[in-house]
């Protein structure tokens, strides 16, 4: 696998305000390709002063992938999912104590999802490296790019992640410190060089963890990936401590999200489990 730099070209507009005033033929669908059992004392930091109590109880989330349509530049993928190995085993054929444990439907793996309609993804963007969001890249094609947070790679795990990358042939970093801050979420990265998909430098749940913009024609859409996995997260303004790097700095990224959606309450959000 080659590891190499994307190259961004810097976008002219400096403001939220002036990208959304500039939309694009941009559409994203929904894909679930399987569940996971969470705890919702994981969801939020209950060590965060303003926790109070938080109850202890399982959660059974989705797993959720995107398929963004771009009317001029085709199909991307944001995340790959769960493969169908997860559908006959909650481990996906990956051995060993520290493999987390994920459950599907027959036909909810991306690959079929994808081909039942008829969606050919030009390149696949990964909001970070953990085994929920990249399952699913065993089954799909390997010659077309892949892109990733600068910092993920650094701390892939093949004890948890096994052979997920395997047969990729080209995983290109994103390095947001190139990149101009955009305020109030800071470092972004125009994507697609039109301003219609954006990631946004969003550490803390992992190293170069992203989340992504949509600026569509029928409106905005914010998608959090793991700085936020449910709403909760939004209404106690406190980020999760579950499968986290550094809580500090995902509380900071959670906090950058709060502001930019105060400022622009017209933006749709939807969280990474939820």
């Amino acid at each position: 696998m080659k590891i190499k730099q994307f190259h961004i070209k810097k976008n002219q507009m400096k403001s939220w305000t002036e990208i959304f005033k500039n939309p694009c033929p941009v559409t994203i669908e929904t894909f679930v390709t399987g569940t996971v059992d969470i705890n919702r004392r994981g969801t939020i930091n209950t060590e965060h002063p303003d926790a109070g109590y938080i109850k202890d109880e399982i959660l059974t989330v989705p797993i959720k992938n995107y398929v963004v349509r771009h009317n001029e530049l085709g199909e991307f993928l944001l995340d790959a999912g769960l493969d169908k190995l997860y559908t006959d085993d909650p481990k996906g054929g990956i051995n060993g104590d520290l493999a987390d444990e994920f459950y599907q439907n027959r036909n909810d793996n991306i690959k079929f999802q994808l081909e039942s309609r008829k969606i050919k993804p030009r390149a696949v963007y990964l909001s970070h490296l953990h085994p929920d969001h990249i399952a699913g890249i065993r089954e799909l094609p390997k010659n077309i790019p892949y892109f990733v947070g600068k910092g993920e790679l650094e701390q892939y795990q093949t004890e948890k992640e096994g052979d997920f990358l395997d047969g990729v042939e080209t995983i290109y970093e994103i390095d947001f410190l190139e990149l101009d801050e955009i305020n109030p979420l800071g470092y972004c990265a125009d994507l697609l060089g039109d301003g219609s998909l954006w990631a946004v430098s969003t550490p803390g749940h992992s190293m170069g963890h992203c989340s992504y913009l949509i600026n569509g024609m029928d409106g905005s859409i914010f998608l959090t990936m793991d700085a936020c996995f449910i709403m909760d997260n939004l209404r106690l303004k406190i980020a999760p401590s579950d499968y986290t790097w550094d809580v500090g700095m995902a509380q900071n990224s959670l906090d950058r999200i709060l502001k930019f959606l105060e400022a622009f309450p017209e933006i749709k959000v939807i969280c990474g489990h939820e």
